[in-house]
């Protein structure tokens, strides 16, 4: 049985920034229940509308089962009432909402100023494409990618070179699968599952508590 203390790893954003920076590589994912849903096998999609599919599921339990050697973030699922099955698999837990808590608080502007700073490959849908930090953009459909990740991750492939970039990931329950085999690639560039936390700087309220943001110093 894994002790609680093991499951709150301390990383701040801090440390995060500190990371991109001195460029330091690294990858983080980040698992929420969606994740273990798919784990489960349950049946259905997330609030996204991306389905639960039983290779996802396969390949996401492959991965969580074998400890890793980059970042795994665990919602905070007591505070948020969620579904979890991390205590079951052993890593180096950190905090999966660093960037979200960070949103709620007005404190993400750091992480926009230095993504600023770096040569950015964001993987999203065509509306984060607006954001202020891109370099260079892949568009991926608006739900389930997972049924064409060969096709994406040989596109995310395809931009690699000597350039060390920092990837930006929106894509899902997937986005777990594809950071972990780039990863293994590559490990001159850093991977990041951002998640939803730039949608209501598009524009978009895809979350709760993206409506109760105070957009008006971001436009």
């Amino acid at each position: 049985m894994i002790k609680e203390e093991q499951l709150a790893k301390v990383m701040t954003l801090k440390d995060i920034l500190f990371k991109l920076e001195t460029n330091q590589p690294f990858a983080l994912t980040r698992w929420g229940d969606g994740e273990w849903y798919n784990i489960r096998k349950l049946k259905g999609a997330n609030c996204d509308g991306n389905i639960y599919y039983p290779d996802l599921g396969d390949a996401l339990k492959e991965i969580v089962s074998v400890k890793q050697d980059y970042i795994l973030g665990a919602q905070d699922y007591k505070t948020f009432n969620l579904d979890s099955d991390v205590e079951k698999y052993y890593q180096d837990w950190i905090d999966a909402d660093i960037f979200h808590k960070a949103s709620m608080q007005g404190n993400l502007q750091p992480l926009i100023e230095t993504l600023k700073n770096k040569y950015v490959t964001y993987i999203g849908n065509q509306d984060l494409k607006k954001l202020s930090f891109v370099t260079e953009f892949i568009t991926i459909p608006q739900n389930n990618v997972w049924l064409q990740r060969e096709a994406l991750l040989n596109l995310v492939r395809s931009t690699f070179d000597d350039k060390q970039k920092v990837y930006c990931f929106s894509a899902g329950m997937a986005t777990n699968v594809f950071i972990h085999e780039l990863w293994k690639e590559n490990k001159t560039n850093t991977y990041i599952d951002v998640g939803s936390v730039f949608d209501p700087y598009v524009g978009k309220a895809t979350r709760g508590y993206h409506k109760s943001l105070n957009l008006n110093k971001w436009k």
